[in-house]
């Protein structure tokens, strides 16, 4: 899409991704502005008496308007900024959880003939997933939209940041999850014609995610000794611009264990069974839970981005035209995507041939977080990297590999490659989780019989490909059982089984949690060097 603007109207010390902000536009900034992804660049043309006198790309996030001026040829009075659809916010479609979309019966409202309904929520980093269910918890239909918090940094340490250092982010970045939840209530009930709003709501967020939400000061989640403030179980319906619809937002851990994986282990029975168990959120703050009805171990890793390929430079959301898994026949990439969304059902025959060939040609939209793993272990497999993760190829060290070419039919669009910093990217974030479980197993003195993978990401992941890569030890390959969004799920128990004891149950989860600082661990930093090979 393009904006232009005259020269004299921007804001001298304004960036470019702030400008266009104000104007509606977000662009994503995975890194949160820092200027280290540089996924955020935009085309600037500038120009006077009708025509481009000059044009250039620059990182939205860094670049300001006093830049430009100092750039800008004589004779400039506009310029044009040129922006990827990709790259904006607005741009990314809501996906539809279409496995788990159930007509269920329940009695309409006489007055209004709409079926009352209860609503859950998973407020997380990437993702906002909110669930319509009957009275009784039979689930209705789930939609799940990214967070478009996204645009102040993919990851919560930088929307902190923002948030501290801006009145105006804070309060933007609570509104954006608000209207995005409240978004998703107006079109699931549109969908299945229910009552214009739950009778009662729950939501399970990480802690960064729940203070946002509730417009909480997130300075000491971000300092020492991060203090987390109240995370107890509370009802937030004034956020909601409400007093007739109770919004619980469910209890946290610590700054840094939220109340997503709270709800993951009361949805799982971890904190009652006898047998331990391991639950991973593999999501952007890596956050994860041992232990059983005698005590409970949790920790979070700065895995970053990574597994969402937020910062790798080819990396794209789990849309539709990702590429998901990749094999190779010797050194030449067999690529699976996400299908397209495309209805040929109005189409003839002939004419269904002729789209679906094209579909084959179109250019993916890149790697997904289980693209990005699965490509890596193929690529391992293959011989195309060695056991420290380095291209064996000079020229693929230098220029990264080519996992798709454009062919004589899509000349012109640009290959997807796979750099060596990507790969490095994922290894850091693998390295993470791994020294995670070894240091929350070495410090519990527990061995899980179970693990659990939680979250979108971890539901649809290979457990092969990630044990291949080094995910996981060895001992544990074979325990392991995607288990989808337990956080949502925990939140929709909530609905379901509300009682003092309920209540009191989440309490004690918090109670018996002892929290492991990585960080302080004499061990890890050994561990996550020795666990960075594949």
């Amino acid at each position: 899409m393009n904006k232009s603007v005259k020269l004299s109207e921007l804001n001298r010390n304004e960036t470019i991704a702030d400008f266009l902000r104000r104007q509606g536009v977000r662009v994503i900034l995975p890194c949160g502005g820092m200027g280290s992804c540089g996924k955020c660049t935009v085309k600037v043309h500038f120009n006077g008496d009708g025509k481009i006198l000059k044009a250039i790309e620059v990182l939205s996030c860094q670049t300001t308007a006093a830049q430009l001026f100092e750039t800008a040829p004589t004779g400039c009075t506009e310029v044009t900024f040129e922006i990827d659809e990709s790259k904006i916010l607005n741009s990314m479609p809501s996906t539809i959880s279409s496995e788990s979309l159930t007509e269920t019966a329940s009695s309409p409202d006489e007055k209004t003939n709409k079926r009352p309904f209860i609503a859950a929520v998973d407020l997380g980093s990437t993702t906002i997933e909110t669930a319509a269910l009957t009275p009784d918890g039979e689930l209705i239909g789930s939609l799940r939209k990214r967070n478009p918090q996204v645009s102040y940094g993919a990851d919560v340490i930088s929307r902190i940041k923002a948030a501290v250092s801006s009145h105006f982010a804070a309060s933007d970045m609570q509104r954006l999850a608000e209207s995005t939840i409240a978004a998703s209530l107006s079109e699931l009930s549109s969908k299945y014609s229910l009552s214009k709003t739950p009778s009662q709501m729950a939501i399970a967020a990480n802690t960064t995610m729940g203070h946002l939400l509730e417009g909480a000061d997130v300075r000491s989640l971000g300092e020492a000794p991060f203090n987390p403030g109240d995370i107890s179980l509370k009802d937030i319906s004034q956020v909601f611009f409400t007093d007739k619809t109770p919004v619980y937002l469910l209890p946290g851990i610590s700054a840094f264990v939220g109340g997503d994986i709270a709800s993951g282990i009361y949805y799982l029975g971890i904190d009652q069974a006898e047998e331990p168990a391991l639950l991973i959120d593999l999501g952007t703050n890596g956050e994860m839970a041992l232990g059983n009805r005698d005590a409970l171990y949790v920790t979070s890793t700065a895995a970053g981005p990574a597994f969402e390929a937020a910062n790798i430079s080819c990396g794209t959301p789990g849309l539709p035209g990702a590429i998901t898994q990749v094999s190779f026949k010797g050194t030449r990439p067999v690529l699976t995507l996400i299908p397209w969304e495309e209805d040929f059902s109005m189409l003839s025959p002939g004419e269904r041939i002729q789209h679906e060939i094209k579909l084959r040609t179109k250019r993916p939209l890149g790697l997904c977080g289980n693209g990005l793993i699965s490509a890596v272990s193929a690529m391992k497999g293959a011989g195309i990297i060695d056991e420290n993760g380095t291209y064996v190829k000079d020229v693929w060290i230098k220029k990264g590999f080519p996992l798709w070419k454009p062919s004589p039919v899509n000349k012109g669009e640009d290959p997807i490659t796979l750099t060596q910093d990507d790969i490095h990217e994922l290894l850091f974030a693998k390295s993470a989780i791994r020294s995670g479980i070894e240091i929350l197993m070495k410090e519990s003195h527990l061995t899980p019989s179970k693990v659990y993978l939680a979250g979108g990401f971890g539901s649809s992941l290979s457990a092969e490909e990630a044990s291949s890569i080094g995910l996981f030890p060895d001992m544990l390959s074979d325990r392991i059982a995607a288990v989808g969004n337990t956080s949502l799920k925990g939140a929709v128990k909530f609905l379901s089984e509300d009682s003092p004891e309920v209540r009191m149950r989440l309490s004690q989860i918090r109670n018996k949690s002892h929290e492991i600082v990585l960080a302080d661990d004499k061990d890890f930093e050994d561990l996550y060097l020795n666990n960075l090979r594949v």
